[in-house]
């Protein structure tokens, strides 16, 4: 069968825009400032522009993330989504520049300049996003999924008003402007490939009980999902004591149907699944919820 000309389109945009991400990260690292004066490094500036690249690389690849699950959705894709693509890549390969300045001088200017850009580009591929979650699915409830695949449980309207308050608090304080536009991406980066392995843990769950998870407001779901990881990391902790398992069980099933009005017996049969899913070979050692 030929492959349609839009198909292939997509794979070599695929292609390119992970090769310029590459770039622009290689870029990053090259362009960081070492001051040598009379064969002694500037080591308090040489760690600075370290940890301000350490921060730039997660908010790079924390949108490489988000871009190759938004793009996994879909085999072909329109000249429109195309175009707001390059967009999106002209500005993220402005960001090591920006890097550099805000690096070597971290006034007020550089600060918003490097704020701003944060801005345009997360709102250029929220609307990318867009796009391909609308060129995929027609139901609100697969494309709430979708979304929530691509940026787990943030919520993006706070993020952008984040942003923005960030850039004028620059205008006074860029210096503690710049902390916040440091600790935004590195948090963004690891909550979000947590909430990625959430999502598919929670994909196991029976539909009733993915009902009641979507119905949610999104602090109820991180709040879920830490109570997730809590018993869990409980049960592997307790080992092989099956009455402090199943207490541990019961604890847990409680506080779901409580908070949640997810039932036990939805709990349980994901939890059945998910040792399915998670551990194969292990089925028995996580967990023995029940005796019926």
């Amino acid at each position: 069968m030929e492959v349609s000309i839009m198909k292939k389109l997509k794979e070599r945009l695929d292609a390119f825009s992970d090769a310029i991400i590459a770039i622009i990260i290689t870029i990053m690292v090259l362009e960081l400032p070492v001051t040598v004066h009379n064969g002694n490094v500037n080591f308090v500036q040489l760690f600075q522009s370290i940890g301000i690249y350490i921060v730039s690389f997660c908010f790079v690849a924390d949108l490489w993330y988000q871009h190759a699950i938004a793009f996994d959705a879909v085999d072909e894709v329109p000249n429109k989504i195309v175009i707001k693509d390059l967009i999106f890549l002209l500005l993220l390969s402005l960001t090591p520049t920006l890097t550099r300045l805000m690096t070597q001088d971290t006034v007020r200017q550089t600060v918003m300049l490097y704020g701003t850009l944060y801005l345009l580009i997360e709102g250029v591929f929220r609307s990318l996003a867009q796009d391909l979650v609308h060129l995929k699915f027609t139901d609100k409830a697969n494309m709430k999924k979708m979304y929530q695949s691509i940026y787990g449980n943030r919520d993006m309207g706070r993020m952008f008003g984040m942003i923005l308050t960030i850039i004028v608090l620059a205008y006074f304080y860029p210096k503690i402007a710049l902390v916040f536009f440091l600790i935004i991406p590195i948090r963004s980066f690891f909550t979000n490939a947590l909430n990625s392995e959430e999502m598919q843990d929670l994909s196991q769950m029976p539909i009733e009980g993915q009902k009641s998870f979507d119905q949610m407001s999104g602090a109820d779901k991180r709040k879920y999902s830490q109570m997730i990881r809590r018993y869990i990391q409980r049960v592997h902790r307790i080992g092989h004591d099956q009455e402090k398992q199943q207490a541990a069980w019961n604890e847990f099933a409680k506080r779901a149907q409580q908070e949640f009005n997810i039932s036990e017996s939805q709990s349980n049969a994901w939890f059945r699944q998910y040792q399915k899913y998670r551990q194969p070979n292990q089925r028995n050692r996580s967990s023995r919820h029940s005796q019926s």
